[in-house]
């Protein structure tokens, strides 16, 4: 039976009880700091136990510049930690490098058979055929281990490219990440030009050649300018020789007042166009300048997160194609910018803390709001935040084409008189058996997420499938539109409530791998939404990919065994029901509320904080930042601390350890002018840890006061 375990952070904060398994959600933000405990009572060193230490990464210091000293910024380094929004958030990567552990099965698998060569020194004539059988460990270097998204090589700009390798949005982000200058020249593939200027990484002027996207029609097209005083303004442009910006002006066809609103409405128009450019070309001029009179249009990740949020879902599912059908996973931080300065609002932070590596794109669709999730996928991977597994075919080649097996061409180099006969039966019955057990051909592999279908290569070959194929998926001749659409509903409503056997027609006690795998093709090619052509029919192509991405999640589960025990003991009640991604979604919503309360924006952080505590209402530290952001947003905060700091002594009651509980109750006393009580609670957090900066800057400069 597997351990459950307690780990504690070096700031305070415990997880647990959980299996290792859970545990690894937590890769990349446990440190070699960190202390764990089987009872919950008792702590030692995690790095003490053997399980925990490949999750463990070494403590490091992120700071690429001079240390921040205590009293110069606007905020410590210490209650940048309390916030999460510091060091800890700085140390989420992907998994820890194999130097970290120095055990041998870290090593890479070819190293052993080097170091091992066959003895020359046996020239014995007696048994020469003795020796082939060696050359079979080879075949571990066909099994690749998981590789995370890894990061770009170089985070800069390119000085040109192809638009369908790098897309105008990474484009755009590239720029804004290193703050570069310059103008993007976008050539689309069918014509035109589009050109973004930047100055230090924000946008302040695009442009476009094509008469359709100019100003003047921009502004019709808006109700701003009818079609005769535009006709004007161009007749005025090309008699004065002026630009058409000045003929508005001197015709004063806008006023000047709404000048500034309407040319940013424009650029971001035109910024619109750039982002859905699939293929074409593009250069970067670092000398170029934006034109005379330009201004940013806007915050450079707002503008691109609300264009990305306007794009059509169409034309992003074209975009995204078949990678949907694969699972999203994280990249462990190795993204362009950083995710919190995207300003995500609740619903698309709610899609993103979901994503755990077991979901495919197409799941996730089905789970939550539709147009949001592929626009939020789709901005995610262009950035690197996220990425689609990538999956290995590993289709087995044909018998008679595989490469020579050391026992075939034995019998030609050893003259024995007994078995000339045996050796040609070899490779006749390699011929004629389609499906050997050593040969099995492998399903898909993928390589960021756990196997799917994967056969295990203890089990002989597969019995014959003796149910027949499912049909209840099937339409009946000459069925029309409307009556499939009705047909398929009734059937989402049924498969939705049905377990994942009932899903794919399977008999939960003789279910096999090839009867799963049988029977997925055979809904697959039923329930697929790319049967669905016609763009009108986007309700029949909705509730084909919600039934296509039900039986893609039944055939992942029980076509991987270990993943196919875990979900019977769950139907016969015996799993632990710990939801590990209602967890983590508090966890994200806990996350950005501390950067709204930061911000200022309390009422905001409280909503979030709300939900945290509903989906997670053990974890401490949600119920003390609660509590200071209510004292922060009351208009009466005398009146109100008494019910701000009963939050903060029920996560004290919870967890004593809770440093952010025990600093905010020393920072709202302090505030109502109770020096006494606000000293008692910085030294209690001293007491749980002496090397608290934000605790002795606070007590220094009470004791300068007097």
């Amino acid at each position: 039976m597997e351990r459950n375990y307690w780990v504690r952070t070096e700031h305070g904060r415990i997880w647990g009880p959980y299996t290792v398994s859970a545990l690894e959600r937590l890769r990349g933000q446990l440190t070699d700091k960190c202390e764990a405990s089987l009872d919950g009572k008792e702590w030692l060193p995690g790095a003490d136990f053997p399980e925990l230490r490949g999750l463990l990464m070494p403590a490091r210091k992120i700071e690429r510049t001079a240390p921040i000293q205590p009293a110069g910024p606007r905020i410590s380094r210490a209650m940048a930690a309390a916030f999460g929004i510091g060091e800890e958030t700085a140390q989420i990567a992907g998994p820890p490098q194999a130097a970290v552990q120095p055990s041998q099965p870290a090593r890479p698998p070819q190293a052993a058979p080097q170091q091992q060569p066959p003895p020359p020194a046996r020239p014995s004539q007696g048994a020469p055929q003795q020796q082939p059988p060696p050359p079979e460990p080879p075949a571990p270097p066909k099994r690749k281990p998981p590789m995370m998204p890894q990061a770009p090589e170089k985070l800069e700009v390119p000085d040109s490219g192809d638009l369908a390798k790098l897309s105008p949005v990474r484009l755009y982000a590239l720029a804004a990440l290193t703050n570069a200058s310059g103008s993007a020249r976008l050539v689309p593939e069918d014509g035109g030009l589009l050109q973004i200027f930047f100055r230090r990484g924000t946008p302040e002027h695009v442009s476009a050649d094509d008469p359709d996207l100019s100003l003047l029609r921009f502004l019709q097209m808006k109700g701003y300018l009818q079609t005769e005083k535009a006709r004007v303004a161009e007749e005025q442009a090309a008699k004065s020789g002026q630009d058409v910006v000045a003929a508005l002006f001197q015709l004063r066809l806008i006023p000047a007042a709404d000048a500034h609103r309407l040319f940013g409405e424009h650029g971001v128009f035109l910024l619109d166009r750039a982002f859905a450019c699939w293929r074409g070309k593009f250069t970067f001029d670092k000398e170029a300048v934006p034109p005379p009179g330009s201004f940013p249009l806007g915050s450079r990740w707002g503008l691109l997160v609300d264009a990305m949020r306007r794009l059509e879902v169409a034309v992003v599912r074209a975009r995204i194609g078949k990678r949907l059908s694969r699972p999203v996973v994280r990249s462990g931080g190795l993204g362009v910018g950083k995710l919190e300065e995207l300003g995500l609002n609740a619903l698309e932070t709610r899609i993103y803390a979901s994503i755990d590596g077991t979901k495919s794109g197409e799941e996730l669709l089905r789970i939550h709001d539709a147009s949001t999730a592929m626009r939020l996928l789709y901005l995610l991977t262009e950035l690197g935040h996220l990425a689609f597994a990538e999956i290995e075919e590993e289709t087995a080649a044909e018998p008679a084409r595989a490469p020579p097996q050391p026992s075939a061409p034995q019998p030609a180099a050893t003259p024995q008189p007994a078995k000339p006969a045996a050796a040609p039966p070899l490779p006749k019955t390699t011929r004629e058996a389609p499906r050997p057990p050593a040969q099995r051909p492998a399903p898909p592999v993928m390589k960021a997420a756990a196997p799917v279908l994967q056969a295990t290569p203890a089990k002989p070959a597969a019995p014959a499938i003796s149910r027949p194929p499912p049909t209840f998926a099937q339409a009946p001749d000459g069925e029309s539109v409307e009556a499939m659409l009705a047909r398929l509903s009734a059937l989402w409503e049924r498969l939705s409530q049905a377990d994942h056997f009932e899903a794919l027609g399977l008999d939960r006690k003789t279910a096999s791998l090839a009867e799963t795998k049988r029977n997925f093709f055979v809904l697959a090619k039923e329930l697929h939404p790319d049967t669905v052509s016609d763009p009108a029919q986007a309700a029949l192509r909705e509730i084909k990919e919600r039934l296509f991405a039900r039986i893609n999640e039944a055939a992942q589960v029980i076509g991987d065994e270990k993943r196919r025990k875990e979900y019977e003991a769950e139907l016969d009640g015996k799993a632990q029901n710990v939801d590990v991604a209602r967890i983590f979604a508090a966890e994200e919503n806990f996350q950005r509320a501390e950067i709204l309360i930061k911000a200022r924006k309390y009422q905001e952080g409280l909503d979030l904080l709300e939900q945290a505590i509903e989906m997670n209402p053990e974890e401490a530290e949600f119920y003390a930042l609660r509590g200071y952001a209510k004292f922060l947003a009351a208009k009466d905060r005398k009146q109100s601390y008494e019910e701000c700091a009963s939050d903060c002594r029920k996560a004290v009651k919870m967890i004593e350890r809770c440093l952010p509980a025990h600093l905010y109750l020393g920072h709202m006393a302090k505030m109502l002018g109770d020096l006494k009580a606000a000293k008692k609670a910085y030294s209690r957090v001293l007491e749980l840890d002496e090397g608290h900066v934000e605790a002795q800057r606070e007590l220094r400069l009470m004791g300068t006061k007097g």
